[in-house]
């Protein structure tokens, strides 16, 4: 296989590649795979918990046809995810293989002439900033046949890439944004010979991947080495993962690895002296201690950290302060339904959760959310319960399980994307926002699938899901890990989207001649946006009068 694929020189040494199997569609053209492309120097030993160093050259041909392995992390958040996850394999892969040596990129291209200058699309991928890795993402469907170069970099995750000591400390955090950064920086000086073109790159990523573009977006360290961006489920001006500092988490793991020092270059010599297993059970561990159950699946997340973020995420929007790109932001309708379905109290999937579990998930979500203090979650919770019970009918039998997930998806993504739209709209900068509510039928009908893993009746677009369409999975060609059918509904629908994401990375517009339906730009006054399903719809005032009443709640609290 490999000598159907041509090798490419970058400025580091060059790289042999594998075709890959063409996607099940007609006009799919054949793509190229270079996979584990070091882009960084492994971040271990002294390098551990700094920034990225660039990578060293190689000689002779580098092996571009195995997958790297992942990140640190823990497999019990792979075990979650694991049970939805629809998708091809291309090559070997295994998603349970980690290590601290973890900085590279895969490449997927249809074309490897200097001259062909396609768009080139960056991806993120999520996990809460705790798990996530390039396996399972590739460009078989979307780089054959949208004509783009499909870039997937790995990043550190957890204390790994997020551990901090404050803002004038050696270890100030954020080195998982700065890994990202320097594959951006990869790109720029080597995409060319793969068939890209390096002025023209959009970054795109879900959940912390989403929320790792927005915060791109609004670092000045990145302006100019991205021309479009798009955020699905997440944006940084959320406080579960934008915080001022982690300085409770790092306290949590300090303490189960009885770390008693003060000084943060004694504690960071004797973390560095670990193994990466040893700190990873420590961590493990650790992110129990954590009261809130959200704040234990995200542990370490981006902050503050005076440079690559100079001010927390809603400021800089204030401000006006992010780079005046094109961005799309979006979301799912029923976030976190399916897949944190486990976590939620017995009864939650049957609609046999009681109005007291309900509430108490409610406070959870709530809390974190807008740091909301715990003696006033009381008083402002029957506030809360007052305004979303509006919207769900009181005959419905998922009321109670309705509920939290709704202020999840209000408080944690929607409500911190409209905010981050109106003021990047207002600049002037094109901006668009989407609301995807398809159901996949694998995730409810066994006709469709009988090893997926089933899930609630009321959830629809559930967070990932926007993921089979964007990398056009029903197109897939390859062993699966689960049986997959799809809908003709599903084929088309991931036709379009790979069209207007792909579109939108050519030009900044989503919109071509052939788009089934015009996806409207948005703007403050009508929040106009585009809902994703079969038939594409065009929708208005996308959050009605929650928005403001989650605006006017947050301020309320703040200052009684």
């Amino acid at each position: 296989m490999m000598s159907d694929c041509p090798v490419v020189s970058t400025k580091l040494g060059k790289v042999s590649g594998f075709a890959l199997a063409k996607a099940k569609c007609p006009e799919a053209q054949q793509v190229y795979g270079y996979l584990a492309i070091p882009f960084a120097k492994p971040p271990v030993g002294n390098l551990r918990f700094k920034p990225p160093q660039s990578a060293d050259a190689w000689k002779g041909t580098r092996d571009g046809t195995k997958y790297p392995p992942g990140p640190m992390q823990s497999t019990r958040y792979v075990e979650i995810f694991a049970k939805y996850v629809a998708n091809y394999r291309v090559a070997d892969e295994n998603p349970r293989y980690f290590d601290e040596d973890c900085l590279y990129l895969n490449l997927f291209t249809p074309k490897t002439s200097n001259k062909a200058k396609l768009p080139v699309l960056i991806w993120f991928y999520g996990g809460g900033f705790s798990a996530g890795s390039s396996v399972g993402y590739h460009g078989q469907t979307i780089c054959g046949l949208q004509d783009v170069v499909l870039v997937v970099p790995q990043y550190r995750l957890n204390a790994f890439g997020f551990i901090s000591f404050g803002k004038n400390s050696s270890c100030p955090g954020n080195m998982g944004l700065l890994d990202q950064k320097m594959a951006m920086e990869w790109t720029r000086d080597n995409i060319l010979a793969f068939g890209g073109d390096p002025n023209n790159v959009t970054l795109f990523g879900r959940g912390s991947g989403g929320i790792s573009v927005s915060s791109h977006v609004l670092s000045p360290m990145s302006r100019g080495l991205f021309h479009r961006a798009i955020s699905c489920s997440g944006v940084a001006n959320c406080n579960l993962v934008t915080k001022e500092n982690n300085d409770v988490s790092t306290g949590f793991l300090l303490k189960e690895l009885g770390i008693m020092d003060r000084d943060p270059e004694i504690i960071l010599a004797k973390l560095r002296s670990l193994s990466a297993k040893a700190l990873m059970e420590a961590q493990e561990i650790s992110a129990e201690y954590h009261e809130n159950p959200l704040q234990k699946l995200d542990d370490f997340v981006t902050v503050v950290d005076g440079k690559f973020l100079s001010k927390h995420p809603r400021d800089l929007i204030t401000d006006g302060n992010f780079a005046p790109v094109p961005f799309i932001i979006g979301c799912n309708n029923t976030e976190f339904c399916g897949v944190l379905a486990d976590r939620f109290p017995k009864g939650f999937v049957t609609g046999e959760i009681g109005e007291k579990q309900a509430m108490d998930l409610t406070k959870i979500a709530w809390q974190v959310a807008d740091n909301i203090p715990s003696n006033k979650l009381d008083e402002g919770v029957g506030l809360v319960k007052k305004e979303m019970m509006r919207y769900i009918s009181p005959d419905d039998r998922y009321k109670w399980s309705k509920l939290p997930t709704n202020v999840m998806l209000d408080t944690l993504i929607l409500l911190p994307g409209v905010e981050q739209a109106i003021a990047h709209s207002d600049a002037g900068n094109p901006t668009y926002m989407y609301y995807m509510t398809q159901q996949l039928r694998m995730h409810h009908n066994r006709a469709f699938s009988k090893d997926m893993t089933k899930k609630p009746e009321f959830c629809e677009a559930d967070h990932i899901d926007d993921e089979v369409f964007t990398f056009g999975v029903p197109f897939g060609n390859g062993p699966v890990a689960k049986e997959m059918k799809f809908t003709e509904d599903e084929k088309n629908l991931s036709k379009q989207w790979m069209s207007f994401i792909c579109n939108f990375a050519k030009t900044g517009n989503p919109n071509t001649p052939m788009s089934l339906t015009n996806w409207t730009s948005f703007k403050r006054d009508d929040q106009r946006h585009l809902v994703v399903k079969m038939p594409l719809e065009e929708g208005v005032d996308l959050m009605g009068e929650r928005f403001e009443f989650w605006q006017n709640l947050r301020a309320k609290m703040a200052t009684t």
